[in-house]
């Protein structure tokens, strides 16, 4: 063994395995021991040199100020520094162990810091101490630095009050030039560009401009200052910063070198004065000595013509320029140019100026995607894609400025439309239909509505015409791959498209079509003008529209005597209007607000119509309003002879048949879209559908039996046309007349869709289509001894039991919701989202209905708080409905209401004999409270027996809520009406609130006034309703 120790080649191997070692035990992280490191803020210094040979770049090197030192530290490796600073890992100092960190340096130097991390060069390893010490910055970002360090510096100086003095010269933090001994000012006074003309006399004429800088009035040579092209532009003379004014950019200061070594020769002083000196003096202060009075100029008064030669072989397109100025023509190419061509702009009466600017301007504009072929001179379009853009956009774009000139080819393959249309409409013996006939003549003749739309939608200016020719296959003569294309002003085009579409034509042909009378509410004469349509319509025509529109006074029918009541003036005005509609085979929305007898008139409008009716008239309503149907029919005529349809399928069937022998037939939506094969074979005289926005969803089966049932005459009954969205306004005009709107996806594109200007621009064009079919009145319109109504909100605290509750399942349903919104989309979960948000509402109103939990005393802040309110409005001798949405609340409510001797009716969907229980309450002076499920209660119900309303839940759509409250304000009432909405801060209900506030206005919108369009509930609504 001990021969073996001394064996070279053993010692060797483990010399080499103890320094590899030792060096690893010394330094490696796994094993050091823990130190205790130092952080204290520091002050960061940065020491800029400018390296002669390197123009373009600066060296850096950095110091540190720290408080437990006297003397600056000098980072010996700017390396190790920044990257330390970067990953915040220890740095020896001292043989102490700092940590830094951006946020150690003073706030002013933070930023100034980062830019450095950022973008500084860093040394490569090196043992020269010199170069570890230095990091090297691009001027552009030297001079970022320098801007944001004067902008912190002054900040700095206004929180202090510092009044800025002429004289001063304040520092900029942290930043000093060679040494630390020398801080960077910098000056108030903003530098300036000087340039100085030098005129050189004949006989070779020309200009010189010898661009220098002043700053504090002194001028300086480019090469003594540094310039910083950056974003705000400065330089630095004598260890002070100033900047440009806001004028002067970095592509200025990019020229000054290319001004001081051109020369402008004769033929451009009439350009130079004319054009470019007006626009110099704006930038820089300008010498003229004298120069200008040397000769003379003339501007240029007529317009540059711009000629574009084309030339078209083998799928590519080539492009020359020329400008015409007057009888002086010069082609755009520099190596083009002869020099009889600029000497033409010299003449006896003076120098003529070219508008260069101008010119660079439509150079770019037109050739922006192609490529300049150097040794032709000529401009080179190879791709199919850039040759149609060029011939469909920028040709059509520049034809008032550009004279384009064509080989046949390229007009073979690309034709411009010129389509002219005639519009001919003419009345028929049908009072219902007109007749419209058009004629085209042009390119456009066989092309579909649709395919054009498409063209408008996209913004694409063409049509494919040769769609046999396949792409990529050359044509026999040309050689070319493109297929036939058809040109198209958008503009002009989108406004032919647009009014035909409303039409309902749906290809441009030669043809004549039977429409049915309300398209002609689509149709303004003026809306042609100025489009290449010839449009006529027959007097006769013309007459039935103006009545159509009101602006011809109609002699209406006296009210029937069969009607027992007396009808209000605006009823009666209502009356009229479904009087005109009907005569005019008209359908449309009665929308009075909730409560102004929107039934009522409906039912004398079918009195009024009993002598014309060849059939019965049906009415479809919800389930709950069968039989107030019946009794408003018998109250108000008794001479109505009314069905209701109702019952075992097989005995609806049998009440189906006997329709005919009735005068109205009533059903609920439910029902008729079970028994809609049975009214097949059934022509109705009138069809009205009550509360109307049950067949707001355009795929619902409710709204897809009802369009299937046959009718002269349509009309909806409803307070709340819209409630969620403006396609449901299409929905009810596509079972009022179908087609009015247009197809479901263009409307959608229209008025959905769309944001800003383009949709209020389109939502005031529906909202004048639409209002010859929709009469809307507000009960602060027309009821002058219609009581006023209050609105309260209640607040309260969640209890700690709800709160922790609350806290606890938002959380973890944000969770599982984020989740599968990323994995399915958020159409896809709406389902999971209102399962949760309801859940989070169940919580509010009582813990109980959401852990189906006996109710405990205390366990719910905003019952308590209902229960005080409720024995307040007992003892005032008030009458009030509660509204909730959870029959299981309005269970705890009577439970408890028993128990405490409170008299009050009940009524939700399961509840027989509705309005008994309705009437009682009214008349009983003795009952105090009506608990009401919303649903089932919230329509067509009449409460004026109470005066308060309480809606202890808050729903999500504003208007079910309001449909509510007027069950209560509504003709008839007596008494001032007070609503109370109860609400519980921090949670879903008060963000509830917010939302209903941002959204309520659709139907002002478009049937009343300007309020922003109702949405759909967005993800981000939802994020937002469950943030706790």
């Amino acid at each position: 063994k001990e021969a073996e120790r001394k064996d070279e080649e053993y010692q060797r191997e483990l010399l080499k395995e103890y320094i590899g070692a030792s060096s690893l035990l010394a330094k490696s992280p796994f094993f050091l021991p823990k130190e205790e490191q130092v952080i204290e803020p520091a002050e960061l210094a940065v020491i800029y040199h400018f390296p002669k040979k390197k123009m373009e770049e600066v060296e850096i090197q950095l110091a540190l100020r720290l408080p437990s030192r006297s003397k600056p530290l000098h980072i010996p490796n700017i390396r190790n520094f920044l990257e330390a600073v970067r990953y915040q890992e220890p740095l020896y100092i001292g043989g102490k162990s700092h940590l830094f960190s951006l946020d150690s340096f003073e706030k002013s130097h933070q930023e100034i810091g980062r830019l450095i991390m950022d973008h500084a060069t860093l040394p490569e390893k090196t043992t020269n101490e010199r170069a570890q010490k230095m990091a090297t910055l691009d001027l552009k970002i030297f001079g970022m630095i320098l801007a944001k360090a004067e902008e912190i510096a002054i900040e700095q100086l206004k929180e202090k009050g510092w009044a800025f003095q002429e004289d001063e010269l304040p520092t900029l933090p942290c930043l000093f030039e060679e040494n630390l001994e020398s801080p960077i000012h910098f000056s108030q006074a903003p530098a300036h560009v000087h340039i100085a003309l030098e005129y050189i006399h004949p006989p070779t004429s020309k200009i010189l401009l010898n661009p220098t800088l002043t700053v504090d009035g002194q001028k300086l040579m480019l090469e003594d200052a540094r310039l910083f092209e950056c974003a705000k532009p400065g330089i630095i003379y004598n260890h002070v910063y100033y900047r440009f004014g806001e004028e002067i950019t970095r592509q200025h200061l990019r020229s000054l070198m290319p001004i001081r070594e051109v020369t402008i020769p004769e033929p451009l002083f009439g350009t130079f004065v004319e054009n470019a000196l007006p626009e110099l003096s704006r930038f820089a202060e300008v010498d003229m000595a004298g120069v200008t009075e040397q000769f003379t100029t003339l501007p240029f008064v007529g317009s540059i013509v711009a000629i574009c030669d084309l030339s078209f072989l083998n799928g590519e397109l080539d492009a020359t320029l020329s400008f015409q100025y007057d009888k002086h023509i010069v082609p755009a190419s520099s190596k083009k140019l002869k020099f009889e061509e600029i000497d033409s702009f010299v003449t006896d009466e003076g120098i003529v100026a070219r508008n260069l600017v101008e010119e660079q301007k439509i150079i770019e504009d037109l050739f922006q995607d192609f490529i300049f072929d150097p040794e032709q001179q000529i401009y080179v379009a190879k791709s199919e894609k850039k040759i149609i853009e060029f011939m469909t956009d920028i040709i059509p774009r520049n034809q008032h400025r550009v004279k384009f000139n064509y080989p046949q080819n390229l007009l073979d393959q690309f034709v411009y439309d010129q389509t002219n249309f005639k519009l001919t409409l003419s009345h028929t013996d049908r009072m219902d239909l007109y007749q419209m006939a058009i004629d085209v003549k042009g390119a456009l003749k066989g092309v579909s509505v649709d395919r054009l739309w498409d063209c408008i939608v996209s913004r694409r200016a063409y049509l494919e015409l040769d769609t046999q020719q396949k792409k990529g296959v050359k044509g026999k003569e040309s050689g070319n791959k493109i297929p036939k294309i058809l040109v198209l002003d958008l503009e002009e085009v989108g406004a032919v498209v647009q009014l035909f579409d409303e039409l309902g034509i749906e290809t441009l042909e030669n043809k004549t079509l039977e429409r049915p009378l309300w398209s002609l509410a689509n149709i303004d004469e003026t809306n042609f003008e100025g489009l290449p349509v010839t449009f006529t319509m027959t007097p006769r025509l013309k007459e039935i529209r103006k009545q159509m529109l009101g602006e011809k006074e109609v002699k209406f029918s006296p009210i029937p005597k069969e009607v027992n009541a007396e009808l209000r003036h605006y009823q009666e005005d209502g009356v009229h209007w479904l009087e005109q509609l009907r005569l005019m085979y008209l359908n449309g929305i009665l929308a009075d607000d909730m409560g102004l007898g929107k039934t009522l008139q409906a039912i004398v409008a079918l009195t009024q119509h009993m002598g014309d009716a060849k059939a019965p008239s049906l009415v479809v309503c919800p389930t709950s309003l069968l039989y107030n149907w019946k009794e408003e029919c018998h109250k108000f005529n008794q001479n109505l002879k009314t069905l209701i349809i109702d019952g075992m399928p097989n005995h609806r069937k049998k009440l189906i048949k006997t329709a005919k022998e009735f005068d109205i037939v009533i059903t609920s939506y439910s029902l008729l879209q079970k028994d809609i094969e049975s009214y097949d074979k059934i022509k109705f005289s009138y069809m009205i559908l009550d509360e109307a926005q049950h067949i707001k969803n355009r795929g619902t089966r409710n709204a897809k039996s009802v369009k299937l049932v046959k009718a002269d005459h349509r009309m909806i009954l409803s307070g709340t046309p819209i409630e969620n969205s403006l396609d449901e306004l299409w929905s009810l005009f596509d079972y009022l007349m179908p087609g009015f709107l247009g197809t479901y996806e263009r409307f959608v594109e229209k008025y959905v869709r769309l944001s800003g200007e383009e949709q209020t621009k389109n939502l005031q064009y529906l909202r004048k289509k639409v209002a010859p079919f929709i009469l809307r009145r507000m009960k602060a319109d027309v009821l002058d001894d219609l009581p006023p109504v209050s609105e309260n909100v209640y607040h309260c605290q969640l209890t700690n039991v709800q709160r922790e509750l609350y806290k606890s399942y938002a959380e973890s349903a944000r969770d599982e919701l984020v989740k599968l919104v990323e994995r399915d989309g958020f159409d896809k979960v709406q389902i999971h989202v209102l399962a949760t948000l309801t859940r989070l509402k169940q919580i509010c109103c009582h813990p109980a209905i959401f852990a189906k939990e006996t109710a405990e005393p205390g366990d719910c802040a905003k019952y308590d708080m209902l229960l005080e309110l409720l024995q307040t409005l007992i003892e005032g001798k008030h009458k009030t409905v509660i509204f909730s949405q959870y029959t299981r609340m309005l269970q705890i409510m009577r439970d408890d209401f028993e128990k405490m001797g409170i008299r009050f009716n009940y009524l939700d969907g399961s509840s027989k004999n509705r309005l008994e229980i309705v009437k009682e309450f009214n008349e009983d002076p003795n009952i105090p409270v009506f608990l009401v499920s919303l649903k089932a209660g919230g329509t067509g119900l009449n409460l004026v027996g109470a005066d308060t309303v309480i809606h202890y839940d808050m729903w999500w759509n504003p208007a079910v809520e309001s449909q509510a409250t007027d069950r209560v304000h509504r003709i008839g009432q007596k008494e001032s009406v007070s609503v109370y909405k109860l609400v519980t801060m921090g949670t879903i209900e008060e963000k509830i609130v917010e939302m209903q506030n941002r959204k309520k206005g659709i139907v002002k919108k478009i049937v009343s006034c300007d309020d922003d369009a109702i949405t759909k509930l967005t993800w981000e609504d939802v994020l937002e309703l469950l943030q706790t």
